[in-house]
């Protein structure tokens, strides 16, 4: 049974892509007419030749009640089976709720991996990783500015997600292939420290895009030691790339080949 890693590893050499779309549905930018289901379908039908990853955040889901919750399941099982599929939920509770979230996650929504916040310790992660074949992305350090009123305690130069990192690190020792981290690419200085203090653990990097992270840091520092690249997160600047319900799903494939074009260009300019 192949492990979450070694699926994403598959679907970046099949596609060339490092490329990871986030499929986030807003009611106010779908196009009119287009419901929330038939909108994440057809941007997968269109995007998947350059997609590494799809990103489900949740909450976006969620704000659409039993709609939504429908349409994620479906959404998730349209994804071609070779391309693994992320469930962006932050979950982070203690031990017997995280079994829950598991259950949730793996088995009610199908994701192939979830990512989760480590507030209350490793509670959080251990019962999602105990589904062999299954991800975790580990939330360490975020791409909103006042992540640092946390993140940064006690100082910019021992902070504690860098403690939250080293712990990862042991955990990984034991559950291989199953484990990575959640750093944005907002964060340029900290992405450049944290593929220093955790070699082997393959990113996710969110904030490009409409929030205008650093594509070319993401591709220098984002690839691991054994060569799983980083897992590049692009969302509304691919979704919303056309409001026409005509030709809304082409607008999108056209922006997400741009940005595989662009992460492929950077790639050659840094091995240069």
């Amino acid at each position: 049974m192949a492990t979450f890693f070694q699926r994403l590893r598959s679907a970046q050499q099949k596609h060339d892509s490092w490329l990871c779309i986030g499929l986030d549905p807003t009611a106010n930018r779908i196009p009119v007419g287009i419901d929330v289901e038939t909108f994440g379908k057809k941007i997968v039908d269109a995007t998947a030749p350059y997609a590494c990853a799809y990103k489900m955040n949740l909450a976006f889901y969620l704000a659409y009640g039993p709609e939504g919750m429908q349409a994620l399941q479906s959404i998730t099982a349209h994804v071609p089976d070779e391309i693994p599929v992320i469930l962006d939920a932050k979950f982070g509770d203690i031990d017997y709720t995280a079994m829950h979230y598991a259950r949730a996650a793996f088995e009610v929504f199908g994701a192939d991996a979830v990512t989760v916040s480590p507030y209350v310790g490793m509670d959080a992660v251990k019962p999602l990783i105990d589904y062999k074949d299954k991800g975790v992305f580990v939330l360490v350090r975020s791409a909103n500015t006042t992540s640092n009123d946390f993140q940064l305690w006690p100082s910019e130069q021992s902070p504690l997600f860098r403690y939250v990192t080293a712990q990862l690190n042991t955990l990984a020792d034991t559950h291989p292939e199953q484990i990575g981290i959640t750093v944005g690419a907002t964060q340029p200085r900290d992405l450049t420290r944290l593929r220093c203090w955790a070699p082997t653990l393959p990113f996710l990097i969110p904030g490009l895009g409409e929030q205008e992270g650093d594509i070319a840091l993401a591709v220098e520092h984002g690839i691991t030691v054994t060569g799983i690249g980083p897992t590049i997160n692009v969302g509304r600047t691919i979704i919303y790339a056309s409001d026409d319900p005509g030709d809304f799903d082409r607008a999108a494939a056209a922006t997400a080949h741009k940005w595989v074009d662009d992460i492929r260009a950077e790639r050659e300019k840094q091995l240069a």
